[in-house]
């Protein structure tokens, strides 16, 4: 706000200047003041239903895209009959299904013990063995005085990178050397043969005793073999794996995860009414205060309200002709006497439908063609840079912007009016201070004559 003091009031009249000066220019202001207060809080009201209504439509619209998804029915459920043989675990897309399983034989990891034990302190003379690793051979070479806890590093140095360790074992008896693979299948097996040095290493090379062979897999899926060199088949079946746990058989059962297929359907419907919902509340006019919202009587409301319920009547109309009503698929608009454009869903009906025929269901939703498609490509014409919700709240952000223009504006000009009443002001005080000077001078004259006739 300009400053219109003098530090004074008027020296020639005694006039409060500056107050009037203000007082002036706030009633030549508040007019404009008023226009521009109005515009901006019009604006300012509806961007915020806009918003709102804007936030509930792209809410719907990432439901749709889920909904609409080549893959959304394709989430699967599985379950073994006996956990204790096997487990299994299923992605999406995996073919349903009842499958026999047996498991005939797990994979194993090779192992070897020495049958003899080494005497404690007993040290070996220089030589070196020969480590065989999946058809890999790795010489070991032994430092002259080693002891079989040097044995166990040398080995361990050489093989630890092909998965391949050496341990000491302590018993009652002595001490004996380990050497095992931690990779299961027959593939993977191992050996250590001696190959040079003196007879005590040959001794212990000689000494080892296969105790686990190294052995791959075998499980029959409704009697086709298949063999694997670990326990976790993966390949069998696309997108079911298979954890073996021991022999024995199992069925193992895959469907389709109706509750997640449910969810997608649940979740598109609470976004819809979120946005049936927002449109009404910012178009309510409330009688009893005879008071509008934001938006009351709009036009785009009354188009975007009016373009989703005519759609979702013809949707919900293609669906029960493809024998999807809504006693078979669980979804309606809301009825008598509560009909206010808002979606029901019954999960229960739906998963029933989706487990009787699945195919249909992802044929009558997926898809640009289908009912989540087509409703996306409805509710994106609104939102999204070139949305239509889009392009007027940035009309209305523009608006906001020139409001502060204006009001920019009028500050520069209602300081050149201020300043202009504040010079006529002065101008005045210096007037009436001449003025009052002439009188007194002209009454100390009248005063002298009467004084002198007298």
């Amino acid at each position: 706000m300009a400053d219109y003091s003098l530090g004074y009031g008027g020296i020639g009249s005694g006039l409060d200047i500056t107050g009037m000066v203000e007082q002036l220019v706030a009633a030549d202001r508040k007019p404009a003041d008023n226009r521009l207060n109005r515009i901006e809080t019009q604006a300012k009201f509806k961007l915020s239903a806009l918003g709102t209504v804007s936030s509930a439509f792209s809410t719907m619209e990432t439901a749709l895209k889920a909904l609409k998804s080549a893959t959304a029915f394709d989430v699967r459920t599985v379950k073994s009959g006996t956990d204790t043989v096997l487990g299994a675990s299923v992605d999406s897309g995996a073919p349903n299904g009842l499958y026999d399983v047996e498991v005939v034989s797990l994979a194993t990891a090779n192992k070897w013990i020495a049958n003899a034990p080494t005497a404690a302190g007993q040290t070996f003379g220089a030589g070196q063995l020969t480590l065989t690793v999946g058809g890999e051979s790795l010489a070991i070479d032994i430092a002259e005085g080693a002891t079989l806890q040097d044995v166990r590093g040398a080995i361990n140095d050489a093989a630890r990178s092909k998965g391949v360790q050496a341990s000491v074992l302590t018993s009652n008896d002595g001490q004996y050397l380990s050497v095992a693979s931690d990779k299961t299948g027959a593939a993977n097996g191992i050996t250590l043969a001696f190959a040079s040095g003196g007879s005590d290493l040959q001794a212990l090379a000689a000494s080892l005793e296969e105790r686990v062979p190294a052995a791959d897999a075998e499980v029959r899926i409704d009697g086709l073999t298949v063999t694997a060199s670990s326990n976790k088949i993966t390949d069998a079946v696309p997108g079911l794996t298979l954890d073996l746990k021991t022999t024995g058989t199992s069925k193992v059962t895959v469907s389709t995860d109706t509750a997640a297929a449910g969810k997608l359907i649940q979740d598109f419907v609470t976004a819809y009414n979120a946005a049936i919902t927002a449109i009404n509340t910012a178009t309510k006019y409330n009688a009893d205060t005879d008071t509008p919202s934001a938006l009351t009587g709009d036009a785009q409301m009354r188009s975007a309200a009016g373009q989703l319920r005519n759609l979702m009547g013809n949707l919900l109309g293609e669906l029960s002709a493809q024998g999807l009503d809504a006693k078979t698929l669980g979804l309606q608009t809301k009825g008598y006497p509560s009909s206010d454009g808002t979606l029901v869903f019954d999960s229960s009906k739906f998963a029933a439908a989706l487990t009787a025929d699945p195919e249909k269901i992802r044929t009558a939703f997926t898809g640009d063609n289908g009912f989540a498609g087509r409703l996306q490509a409805a509710v994106g014409s609104y939102i999204g840079s070139d949305g239509a919700f889009t392009l007027r709240s940035n009309g209305l952000n523009a608006q906001i912007k020139d409001v502060a223009t204006q009001r920019t504006a009028l500050d520069a000009r209602m300081e050149a009016v201020g300043n202009r009443y504040k010079a006529q002001f002065v101008a005045l005080d210096s007037m009436i201070s001449q003025m009052n000077t002439t009188s007194t001078a002209l009454a100390q004259q009248l005063a002298s004559l009467a004084a002198q006739t007298s």
